[in-house]
């Protein structure tokens, strides 16, 4: 038989046994295929009372790989420096081989990509699953889930000056570590709960297994005062006592359910700097040390009960960190970080600030300004759910969270604790790692209904979801006001591109690979204009006469990366421009000259490169210390972003004569290398942001295509915002600011603004609440874009901005 079940974990609640299975699939596991048989045990006899959750009947599907692991590593790479990882410090190692149940089922190689996030200053830990057919990257899903023998009771200071007591170790040296062996997990063995300190080491280190030399926390004395306090250290390793102690009384042993050892990391910081923020990294749980204004998140129980309670979640239905199923593994750890904070602290659920996340862990600012996030928030999924798509927040896993959480938060205001027994029993038994908002209605009230809860009690949980929107069907009551060019975008990496009355953008139907679709922006079909031999297809690139895009294509044996040309009319086939073993990104084309950029991991630097016709291709910055990126070609003429030792710049180049001119960003103050980015080169203009003080809001500059006459559009100074994309024509210049989430409103979500080509006053494009993510200026004022506000991705446009909103 090709698929079997392989039992995960069995639940005992009473006489209730629930027994967790994943799918496999000639060997390989089936992602998120969970199936659930649950039982009453009487004595020695069981009886089934119930199954369900998800057994693909319908796979078939080789388990061979044809796209090679190592190409694999890079595609993901290449896809979390997509979403603003910084190429220099990512890293990518296999997980190995899963099967995706999309149709038949796809083979895709699961990559954990880590590193750092340059912009928001937060670490990456993301798994991207890459098609292992095609080399297609189907989706990401980050694993930072954000916010005995000589054992003795000590005491230990909490950040806020309250003594606590603490279960500790001596050791033989006669120094004491905040190692706990006198919880009802330790086996003699394992079953620890354990606490280290970091020393102020950057968080990314911490991404994945402990570091072998990492300190437990310690003290001189049996008391755990001075840095053990200050670093938030005490309360990590009293919280954790707390949250395992909750979560026994619920008759949960631990974390995985089996007494594992339950492991804290404080004092970790980013770059340097203060690192305010926590997480569940598949492990363990990591804090920031605090700074000036924040107390280390370790001293908030509420976050340490959410942190560890994704590892819960983990070791249960394991909801997948994408989507309304991210949303709801964020919301159940909200619900139950809470639920530990009341229960331990003695707090009244009708208090107002009792449905607050997060709110005393800053020094100075009050409980709701401090807040993470408020159950009582009162959203709905219909008016308020936040129409990100994947490229922001895992698909709103954080910006949505509170909608199922609040739902939740509600029936323990009705019914009590016993709303943590029935959550619990839904999480264990009942929810699979794939579920939507309404499955886990579904799962709640069936949950409930097996506990015997009265009539009076199922209508309480109905209603309480009701009140919160989630309802079958919620989702597509969702209005828009463009013109719609294609629904449905599959590829999660699509970016359209367009000049003039024409667009190019990849699409795909699973299983198939990304392919490289060509339309008028006028409306009328789509047609496909990459050829049915190659396979990925990724970052097309058109004039409005050709198109341009890369591949990964399997040549004999062997997997190369491959860019294409080809007439928009598809008068001609593909011509191909390029192959090689390295990385392609930045495609740009004009006629028969094709500029694209190549990155090399050995030297981890990328070169700029333009092709004219069938003359050889040339790089633009050769030496070995110099690296160009971001190409845009119009009239003759090439501009880029080259970085020297100590400088960038953009530069504009004639390709007829090679002549150059280059505009350095301003250095201010003079120790600060100043940023450049987005070169675009219009008939009449060539445009470009720039950040002189490296501060993240970045001014509009325009110049003559050759370089001449620098002006100020927008101007780089305290106003200035960080823009997160942008493209331009003669008449206009449109971008997207870098979303603001930290109130979670689609308001907030990157929208697209249009100014005019001289300045003035900005306008919006559309007034579409959603995300408008990936977009493309055809021409005069008209915007080709994706938009995921309809609870899908559409390919949009309008000829003429909205304006007011």
């Amino acid at each position: 038989m090709d698929s079997e079940l392989v039992p995960l974990d069995v639940v005992r609640d009473g006489s209730d046994e629930t027994v967790r299975f994943e799918q496999r699939y000639r060997g390989v596991r089936v992602f998120g295929a969970h199936y659930l048989v649950r039982m009453d045990k009487t004595g020695d006899a069981h009886k089934v009372t119930g199954a369900g959750g998800r057994f693909l009947t319908r796979l078939s599907v080789p388990t061979t790989p044809r796209f090679p692991e190592r190409l694999a590593l890079e595609v993901a790479r290449s896809r979390v420096i997509d979403q603003g990882g910084d190429g220099r410090d990512l890293t990518a190692k296999s997980g190995g081989l899963v099967v995706v149940p999309v149709g038949k089922g796809v083979l895709a190689w699961q990559v954990t990509v880590n590193g750092l996030d340059t912009r928001r200053r937060q670490p990456l830990l993301t798994d991207v699953y890459v098609n292992a057919g095609t080399g297609a990257p189907l989706f990401a899903s980050s694993r930072i889930h954000s916010a005995a023998e000589g054992a003795l009771v000590t005491s230990g200071t909490t950040v806020r000056g309250k003594t606590v007591p603490l279960n500790a170790y001596q050791r033989a040296d006669g120094k004491y570590e905040l190692r706990d062996r006198a919880r009802a997990m330790w086996n003699g063995t394992t079953g620890e709960v354990l606490t280290y300190d970091a020393q102020g080491r950057n968080v990314f280190d911490f991404l994945g297994p402990l570091p072998p030399d990492t300190p437990l926390a310690a003290s001189d004395t049996p008391a755990f005062t001075g840095k053990a306090a200050e670093v938030g250290a005490v309360d990590a390793h009293w919280g954790a006592g707390q949250v395992y102690e909750y979560y026994r009384r619920l008759g949960r042993n631990g974390l995985d359910g089996k007494g594992g050892s339950i492991r804290s990391v404080v004092n970790v910081t980013v770059l340097g700097q203060p690192f305010v923020n926590a997480f569940w990294d598949g492990t363990k749980m990591v804090y920031g040390g605090g700074g000036p204004d924040h107390y280390s998140l370790a001293s908030a129980l509420d976050v340490v009960g959410h942190e560890m309670t994704h590892g819960v979640v983990e070791h249960t239905a394991n909801l997948v960190y994408f989507g309304q199923a991210g949303a709801m593994n964020e919301g159940l750890a909200d619900y139950f970080g809470n639920a530990v904070q009341a229960e331990v602290e003695g707090i009244d659920l009708t208090d107002p600030d009792a449905g607050l996340l997060g709110e005393t862990f800053c020094r100075t600012a009050p409980p709701r300004q401090c807040a993470i996030r408020d159950l009582n928030d009162g959203r709905t999924a219909p008016a308020d759910y936040v129409g990100a798509t994947g490229r922001i927040d895992n698909a709103g896993v954080h910006l949505n969270s509170t909608i199922f959480s609040g739902a939740l938060w509600d029936i323990r205001e009705k019914l009590g604790p016993t709303a943590d027994r029935i959550t619990l029993k839904a999480l264990s038994e009942y929810m699979t790692p794939l579920d939507d908002f309404t499955d886990g209605r579904r799962a709640v009230l069936a949950a409930a209904a097996r506990m015997r809860l009265g009539v009076r009690e199922l209508l309480t949980i109905a209603h309480a979801f009701d009140a919160h929107g989630i309802r079958a069907g919620w989702e597509h009551r969702i209005p828009t006001d463009h013109d719609t060019l294609l629904r449905d975008i599959a590829d999660p990496g699509a970016r359209p591109a367009a000049s003039g009355d024409h667009y190019v953008v990849t699409d795909s139907t699973p299983p198939a690979p990304p392919a490289v679709y060509a339309g008028r922006v006028s409306g009328g079909r789509a047609e496909r204009l990459s050829g049915p031999e190659e396979r990925y297809s990724f970052s097309p690139a058109t004039d409005g006469g050709t198109a341009v895009w890369a591949t990964y294509t399997e040549t004999g044996t062997t997997w190369r990366i491959q860019v294409w040309s080809r007439p928009l009319d598809r008068s001609q086939p593909p011509r191909l421009v390029h192959e090689g073993d390295n990385p392609v990104f930045d495609l740009a084309v004009e006629g028969d000259t094709v500029a694209y950029s190549l990155w090399d991991p050995a030297t981890r630097t990328s070169d700029v490169w333009v092709r004219k016709g069938d003359a050889a291709p040339v790089s633009l910055t050769p030496r070995p210390e110099v690296s160009s990126e971001a190409a845009t070609v119009r009239n003759g003429r090439i501009a880029y972003v080259k970085e020297d030792p100590g400088h960038m710049l953009i530069v504009t180049r004639d390709l007829a004569s090679g002549r150059e001119t280059e505009l350095p960003a301003p250095q201010s103050p003079p120790n600060v290398v100043g940023l450049v980015s987005g070169p675009v080169l219009t008939g009449s203009h060539l445009v470009w942001l720039q950040d002189a003080q490296r501060d993240g809001g970045q001014g509009i500059m325009r110049a003559n295509p050759d370089g001449g006459a620098p002006t100020v559009v927008s101007p780089d100074d305290a106003s200035a915002q960080d823009i997160l994309a942008m493209d331009a024509t003669d008449t206009a210049i449109t971008y997207s600011v870098f979303p603001d989430l930290s109130v979670p409103i689609n308001e907030n979500l990157p929208k697209i603004t249009q100014i005019p080509i001289n300045g003035g006053t900005p306008v919006r494009v559309t007034c579409n609440r959603g995300e408008q993510g990936e977009f493309a200026a055809a021409g005069g004022t008209r915007v080709v874009w994706l938009d995921g506000t309809a609870a899908r991705v559409d390919l949009a446009t309008r000829a003429r901005p909205r304006g007011r909103c």
